[in-house]
């Protein structure tokens, strides 16, 4: 019943209500009533207002240690980020080194397989100064001015 009551009073009415004004009479009429009830030192009023305080300052601090918090995360973030940059540089590293111990290992194999060969000896020989019998060794002075 209600409905029609007032679907009536707008029907009959043709007054336009612009809302963003009525929101704010609203809002000023609401604050002269608490004005009103803080001079008067209405003690629900005053409850009320320390609740509202106590709550702002429980959510600032909420917000405090949420902050923190991100901050450590982010902290921990970062720090496993260049640990990881870190050790994948080392890898690459590690990597290039067992190739070229890879490539000493087979010239040394190789150089293992020659090692009894008769061409070999006569060459290690000779960067002895070693000579063969009935070979004569001559012995080139170097100039002093070179």
């Amino acid at each position: 019943m209600r409905k029609k009551r007032r679907s009536r009073q707008f029907k009959e009415s043709s007054r336009v209500i612009d809302m963003e004004e009525a929101r704010l009479r609203r809002r000023e009429k609401r604050r002269e009533e608490e004005r009103a009830r803080e001079l008067e030192g209405d003690p629900l009023y005053v409850r009320s207002q320390k609740r509202k305080r106590a709550l702002r300052q429980k959510q600032a601090v909420r917000r405090i240690i949420l902050i923190g918090i991100l901050l450590v995360m982010l902290l921990f973030i970062a720090g496993s980020v260049t640990r990881i940059i870190l050790l994948k540089k080392e890898q690459n590293d590690v990597m290039k080194r067992q190739e070229q111990l890879l490539e000493e290992k087979a010239e040394k194999e190789e150089e293992l397989k020659n090692v009894d060969s008769i061409e070999n000896l006569e060459e290690q020989a000779r960067k002895l100064r070693l000579i063969k019998p009935g070979e004569t060794l001559y012995i080139q002075q170097e100039d002093e001015e070179e």
